[in-house]
């Protein structure tokens, strides 16, 4: 699904590799390394219903936080929340190819960009907001950097418009292929 005509802000933290010392007696210190932290995607925006009625273009923002995308031609929609956790890749691209339409695709020679990816990861929080009189809401994707095998779930692509194209995503498949 995507989300461009329907977002205002988009904030990626990353996560933190954290670190610690052990002290020791003769005032000597050795430093302890942690694991890294969760990294969030937070985006902004305006969903004009509660989830989508078709694949393609989002609407909505309910059905990813419900876990139980809708993706149907059923109104009016009725979303009940789910016990599941969905997974999903989240992926986004900046580019001054015009011709883009999807975050995953292929990016021509000649074209700059920086693309984010981050798979199985679920969304944690969908909050809706009207204090200035504008239904706003935030949705909230967490996942881990690393899978039980310490292979990566994050990472960050970019081209400077010299070189080749950048290579599109694979498809996506929770859990087994996160854009391989």
């Amino acid at each position: 699904m995507t989300l461009h005509g329907l977002t205002e802000t988009v904030d990626i933290d990353q996560g933190e590799r954290d670190i610690d010392v052990i002290n020791l007696v003769n005032l000597g210190q050795i430093a302890k390394y942690g694991p890294m932290g969760l990294t969030t995607v937070t985006v902004e925006g305006y969903a004009l219903e509660a989830g989508s009625i078709a694949a393609g273009a989002a609407t909505g923002f309910w059905d990813f936080f419900a876990s139980n995308p809708v993706i149907d031609s059923a109104e009016p929609q009725a979303i009940s929340i789910s016990n599941s956790a969905t997974r999903f890749r989240v992926t986004i691209l900046w580019t001054d190819e015009v011709a883009a339409t999807a975050a995953s695709e292929q990016i021509e020679t000649g074209s700059k960009c920086k693309r984010f990816v981050m798979a199985d990861c679920i969304c944690s929080a969908c909050k809706d907001s009207f204090t200035d009189g504008i239904l706003k809401t935030t949705l909230v994707f967490k996942g881990a950097n690393f899978n039980v095998a310490g292979v990566a779930r994050v990472k960050m692509e970019s081209k400077d418009g010299t070189g080749g194209a950048l290579a599109a995503l694979g498809s996506y498949v929770p859990g087994t292929t996160a854009w391989a």
